[in-house]
């Protein structure tokens, strides 16, 4: 029986495996044996780091324990494991099972002696000896390449890597605009490329439209995911959170620095994508199959339990019915809660000081460049300062200290450009133009829900015993969320 095993194939080639499968087979051919079954893993690591399993090395041993086979070929002992308790359980296994030749590299080694067990020991040591600094090496070219900025590991969807012809090193990472063409169910034919399907969820997430109908939408033109399957919200979930998508270096979990490649989307579009995605309230109102206006957005104004659409008879109301989920406590007909609250939040749209007072607010992009801007400075000395402390300039207590600082104060400021400018959300609704495109927005009920949300804290109020007065803004505690007005019932 033979094995053979690599721990990276990063081309898919099965190189190695397979130029060790010839050799293994070319020995058995040349000793005139019959070969048993051959076993292959390709891409696992044999060491005590490993992460992935090996199903082909999980057969070998079952056959092993069955007694199939007399000699067990292999190119290397490292190329069965790098784990020294590994080779000692499969050596006495192999004793126990009668399976005691083990023809390495073009040698046989003979279990019942003293002699070829010691030398076996030897290199299964020298094996695992082998596998730390290899180990050590990755992982010093991976922080190597976080700190420099360098991309590692799967490329990001949307972009594409260019290597050197010569040397193959890596030259940059572009944005990937390459046309390509999908054909839907219907035959209907779209023309698109990574990158623009990026920016194009990303767009449509900041503006409110939900994940399910971003993933339909791409599901329904037949262009496949990243996986070459179809496209689920978790994966676009992933993509819109995704710090790479403004140039910046992620590793193990944590933005480290910037990236050498470009941003394929602005930071304000993300960090909204972010905010929107992250919001706690989001959670409990299923944006994505909206039907209702209203649902678990107005509050109770009594017990602050969620306000819900009903079909069904309350208190002689006829028709369906946005009512408290909890206790019931106050009901009104959803066609006369739904006209007000889209009138009222369309008029204050409208209003030339709603623009006005947002841009204050914000700070508009002059502050959002200030912060930026400043948070690149610290990022510089921060830089500065691991120069400093790599060539012995500074003493390791002062550099943490120092990092400390400085890590703070970035975080601080790019805290404030994420907060800065207006939503996006409501860029393009404010102004005189305002009710055109909240009656262009249609049947699109999750992005109208969005911008109340974002603008609005509404709850609903009890009618009152016995009370005939027309519905109208008695019957809400409304407070708007932007500007002095904020604590003030909305008219």
């Amino acid at each position: 029986m033979r094995y053979q095993r690599a721990s990276q194939d990063r081309k898919q080639q099965g190189k190695s495996v397979g130029d060790q499968d010839k050799l293994n087979l070319a020995e058995i051919t040349k000793r005139g044996w019959a070969d048993a079954g051959s076993f292959t893993d390709n891409d696992r690591s044999a060491s005590r780091h490993a992460t992935k399993d090996r199903p082909e090395f999980e057969l070998l041993i079952e056959q092993i324990k069955a007694g199939k086979g007399d000699v067990l070929v292999i190119w290397e002992i490292s190329r069965k494991e790098r784990d020294l308790a590994v080779y000692v359980k499969i050596r006495d296994m192999c004793t126990e099972a009668g399976l005691y030749f083990w023809l390495v590299g073009g040698v046989l080694f003979d279990l019942r002696d003293k002699n070829d067990r010691m030398m076996l020991g030897f290199q299964a040591v020298q094996a695992e000896w082998l596998a730390d600094p290899i180990r050590d090496n990755v992982l010093r070219g991976i922080v190597g390449a976080a700190e420099a900025g360098r991309p590692h590991g799967r490329l990001t969807y949307g972009y594409r890597r260019v290597y050197d012809q010569g040397t193959k090193a890596l030259l940059r990472q572009e944005p990937d605009t390459e046309i390509r063409k999908a054909t839907a169910a219907d035959g209907t034919v779209t023309e698109y490329s990574y990158a623009g399907i990026v920016r194009d969820s990303f767009a449509k997430v900041a503006r409110g439209v939900p994940l399910i109908t971003v993933e339909n939408e791409l599901n329904g033109r037949g262009i496949p995911s990243p996986r070459g399957s179809t496209w689920r919200r978790s994966m676009i979930r992933k993509q819109v959170l995704n710090p790479a998508y403004i140039g910046k270096r992620v590793f193990r979990g944590e933005v480290i620095g910037d990236g050498i490649w470009p941003a394929l989307v602005d930071e304000d579009t993300y960090w909204a994508c972010v905010r929107l995605l992250e919001d706690p309230s989001r959670t409990t109102t299923r944006a994505g199959r909206a039907v209702h206006l209203l649902s678990y957005i107005v509050r109770c104004g009594v017990c602050d339990g969620p306000i819900a659409s009903s079909h069904g008879n309350h208190r002689s109301r006829e028709g369906r019915l946005y009512s408290c989920l909890r206790k019931r406590c106050a009901a009104v007909k959803s066609e006369f809660l739904d006209e007000y609250v889209q009138r009222t939040v369309v008029a204050w749209l409208s209003l030339p000081e709603t623009g006005e007072m947002l841009s204050a607010l914000s700070g508009g992009d002059e502050q959002v460049a200030h912060a930026r801007a400043e948070a690149g400075r610290l990022r510089a000395e921060l830089e500065d300062w691991r120069r400093l402390a790599e060539t012995g300039d500074v003493t390791a207590i002062s550099f943490a200290r120092a990092e400390k600082g400085l890590t703070a104060q970035i975080a601080d400021h790019e805290e404030r450009a994420q907060e800065a400018g207006i939503p996006p959300v409501l860029r393009g609704m404010l102004g005189e133009h305002a009710a055109r495109k909240w009656a262009e927005l249609g049947d699109e009920v999750a992005v109208k829900r969005e911008i109340i949300r974002t603008v609005a804290e509404i709850r609903l109020l009890p009618a009152g015993k016995g009370s005939r007065q027309p519905f109208g803004a008695h019957r809400l505690d409304w407070k708007w969320r932007f500007g002095p007005e904020a604590e003030e019932n909305g008219a």
